[in-house]
């Protein structure tokens, strides 16, 4: 947020002037290599370009994470909520009755093993039992010709 890096006391008034020159200039040329020269001013160091462009990209991902957080929380938490998401999916297969599930649970692995998986190994695993009760499904109503009762209601 630009208005809090004016604003903000801490920041020095030749770094606020370098950044209204960029700025006026073009970002996407500062991206390709091309400053302002009033960067220049900002460190009496020869190799001026680095520790500036350190601060921009530190800066630059401090704005992202602020935003990122902002608008979706923070990943932790999104990480742990996903993952009792996928857990109470998981329960779901395992304790609903046969004729929900369609599958033999013979074949299933141990419930725990599942569970101590990350969110992409039991996300993966899940996708595989939706497949498989789909092809069930298909192979059942091309067998016996049998519609169930939503669909025979048109539902």
């Amino acid at each position: 947020e630009i208005h809090r890096f004016y604003s903000d006391d801490n920041v020095d008034t030749d770094a606020k002037l370098a950044f209204t020159s960029q700025t006026f200039l073009g970002w996407e040329d500062a991206f390709q290599g091309r400053f302002s020269q009033k960067w220049q001013a900002l460190s009496s160091d020869k190799n001026w370009a680095k520790p500036v462009l350190t601060e921009l990209m530190n800066w630059g991902r401090a704005c992202w994470s602020n935003r990122c957080t902002h608008l979706f929380g923070d990943k932790k938490d999104q990480y742990r909520l996903r993952r009792h998401c996928l857990h109470l999916q998981v329960n779901i297969w395992y304790d609903s009755p046969r004729v929900q599930v369609l599958l033999d649970r013979t074949n299933f692995p141990d419930r725990e093993s599942i569970l101590h998986r990350n969110n992409e190994g039991i996300a993966r695993w899940l996708d595989q039992q939706y497949a498989d009760r789909a092809s069930m499904r298909t192979r059942t109503s091309q067998t016996t010709g049998q519609l169930t009762m939503d669909r025979f209601m048109g539902t």
